[in-house]
C-alpha cells in the first residue's frame, strides 16, 4: 500500500495542472458557500419589502444544522474533483506511463488500487476541507456553542459527504479509463449525467430514482436545512440523517465500476 501510495504521489506532486484546478477547487468552494448566506437573506430582503411581515435574515451555518447545509452545498462542486481524476488517469494514457509502469514490474491490480488510494487519500482531503470550512463559519454564526452541537449527531452528513465524493470519483475513474481522452471523458460524464436527469424526469416512480448511478451518489446529502418557516411545510421533506441504504447502493455501483475497470484493463492491450 505504502509503495503504491508513494508512487502516486511521485505523478502528483510535480504536475502543476493538478495543484491549479485543485486550488481552483478550494477557493471557488470557499467563495460559494460564503456567497451563498448572503445572496440568500438579499433576496428575503427583498421579498421582505412586499411582504406583510418583515422577514428575518437566516443563518446557513449554525451548529448543528452546519453540516447539513455545507455538505449539500459543496455537493454542487464535487464535478471539480471528478475533472482533476478524469485528468489525472487519463494522462497515465497520453503520457504512456502506465504502459511503463506494467514494464517496471507493476501488475494491474496494483494499478486499479494505486489509483483507488489515490482516489481515497483525495476524499479524504476534499471531507478535511469541508470540516475545517465548517467548523470555522459555525464558530463564527453560532451563538453560545456547545461541544455537543459541534460534534452532534448531525456530523454524520460529513461521512456521507466522504462516500458520495469517493463513490462518484471511482465513477470518474472507469469514465476516464474507459475512453483514455480527458476531454471526451468530461464531455462523457457531463452528458451521462443530463440524460439520467432526462430519464428520470421520464415518469419514472419514485421508488426507483435512488437507484439511478447520479442519483445514488448524490442521495446521500440531498437536501439542507434551511430555517425558513414559509417552506417548513408538509411538502417539504428535510433531510435528518444520513441514509444506510442510500450509502450501500453508492458503495455497492463504486464496486461495480472497479470491477469493469479490473475486466477491461484484464483484456485491453495498454
Amino acid at each position: 500500500m505504502i509503495r503504491l501510495i508513494r508512487i502516486e504521489l511521485k505523478k502528483i506532486l510535480p504536475y502543476r495542472a493538478f495543484w491549479l484546478l485543485a486550488g481552483f477547487y478550494a477557493l471557488s468552494l470557499t467563495f460559494t458557500l460564503i456567497v451563498s448566506q448572503v445572496i440568500i437573506n438579499k433576496i428575503l430582503l427583498e421579498a421582505g419589502k412586499s411582504a406583510p411581515i418583515p422577514l428575518l435574515k437566516i443563518s446557513l451555518y449554525q451548529f448543528p444544522r452546519v453540516w447539513n447545509n455545507l455538505t449539500y452545498m459543496a455537493g454542487f462542486l464535487t464535478l471539480f474533483l471528478a475533472i482533476i481524476v478524469i485528468f489525472f488517469v487519463c494522462n497515465e494514457f497520453s503520457n504512456k506511463t502506465l504502459r511503463q509502469n506494467i514494464i517496471n514490474g507493476l501488475s494491474r491490480k496494483e494499478f486499479i488500487l494505486s489509483k483507488l488510494y489515490f482516489i481515497l487519500i483525495f476524499s479524504l482531503a476534499a471531507t478535511l476541507l469541508i470540516f475545517l470550512i465548517g467548523l470555522i463559519l459555525g464558530l463564527i454564526h453560532s451563538n453560545d456553542v456547545d461541544i455537543g452541537e459541534i460534534f452532534s449527531s448531525r456530523l454524520q452528513f460529513i461521512l456521507g459527504y466522504f462516500i458520495e465524493v469517493f463513490t462518484y470519483l471511482v465513477f470518474a475513474f472507469f469514465i476516464a479509463f474507459l475512453l483514455k481522452k480527458a476531454g471526451l471523458a468530461v464531455i462523457t460524464l457531463l452528458f451521462y449525467t443530463m440524460i439520467e436527469q432526462i430519464i428520470i424526469w421520464w415518469k419514472i416512480p419514485s421508488e426507483y430514482v435512488k437507484f439511478f448511478p447520479m442519483k445514488a451518489f448524490g442521495r446521500l446529502v440531498h437536501f439542507p436545512r434551511i430555517p425558513l418557516p414559509e417552506i417548513n411545510g408538509q411538502s417539504i421533506r428535510f433531510q435528518d440523517y444520513v441514509s444506510i441504504l442510500d450509502s450501500a447502493i453508492a458503495l455497492l455501483y463504486a464496486g461495480i465500476f472497479v470491477l469493469l475497470i479490473y475486466l477491461l484493463i484484464r483484456k485491453r492491450d495498454l
